[in-house]
């Protein structure tokens, strides 16, 4: 999953946009130089206007239609990243519509990273933590879980593992069958910063699963992006299982971030996720 930093937008003003952790961030007003420039630009456009003003005899309209110039100042058609190598811009080779930005809950909550009797406790959920050394108190920016508490493990620079629970709301927008809402969760997650860079996804497991006697849903997928190929990375598998609770407007949320073929990140989340149980 992606950390936040600085990423090429072919579709930011700069060609750059910076992602925070949890939200896209426009590139913020520049000073000193930028107004100059518009100075200069104010300055010729006076110069214009008087210039007209005297060559242009009494009653003549400076400003009368001329004919068009075939030229267009502004580009159409399809826009790409020109700091790229290849000659001209290929269509990615992603599922229809998904890895699109959508438009996906915000629940205005920071997210936790709490350790309970050496379980993270979130949404009635819990789970021991991932062991490792490498596993830090540090939150997981999922902007659409509630009650999220998790870790997270650097894996290359730019990139990290992680581990959260929480619970989303039916009334968000989420679906009220699970299948579905995990769907919504993972299209969320692509679609996002997390995965900037998205190419395409593969389905490994999607069925019945179930925690303390609940019958849930598990959606894991290989998620691969083209963005870290320089670290040797090809995406995450991302594993989410919904569980549902007493209440019908919430269901309970384990997702995890593994980093494809990182073995050791692998087993120590697989030993985590094998101490999933619903608290209420």
């Amino acid at each position: 999953m992606a950390e936040p930093g600085w990423y090429a937008d072919p579709t930011a003003p700069q060609g750059r946009r910076y992602w925070d952790g949890r939200r896209w961030v426009d590139d913020p007003p520049r000073q000193g130089r930028g107004m100059t420039t518009w100075l200069v630009v104010a300055l010729l456009v006076v110069a214009t206007v008087v210039g007209a003003m005297i060559l242009f005899p009494r009653g003549a309209n400076p400003f009368a239609a001329t004919p068009e110039d075939p030229r267009s100042a502004r580009p159409t058609g399809t826009q790409w990243n020109e700091l790229e190598t290849s000659e001209t811009p290929t269509p990615e080779p992603v599922e229809s519509g998904f890895g699109e930005p959508i438009e996906c809950p915000s629940t205005l909550q920071d997210p936790r990273s709490e350790i309970v009797d050496g379980r993270l406790h979130g949404g009635g959920l819990s789970i021991e933590t991932p062991d490792g050394r490498d596993w830090v108190e540090s939150a997981a920016w999922i902007d659409w879980l509630h009650d999220s508490n998790g870790m997270i493990r650097d894996i290359a620079p730019g990139w990290m593992s992680n581990v959260n629970v929480g619970y989303i709301k039916v009334s968000d927008g989420f679906s009220p069958v699970m299948s579905v809402a995990a769907e919504q969760f993972l299209t969320c997650m692509a679609s996002s910063g997390m995965f900037f860079g998205f190419e395409r996804r593969e389905i490994l497991i999607n069925q019945d699963y179930v925690v303390s006697d609940r019958i849930g849903w598990r959606l894991t997928s290989n998620i691969y992006v083209n963005n870290q190929r320089h670290n040797g990375i090809e995406g995450d598998v991302v594993d989410i299982i919904i569980v549902p609770t007493d209440d019908d407007d919430r269901f309970a949320v384990y997702v995890s971030c593994v980093t494809i073929g990182h073995e050791e990140n692998q087993r120590e989340v697989d030993r985590s996720l094998a101490s999933l149980r619903f608290d209420g």
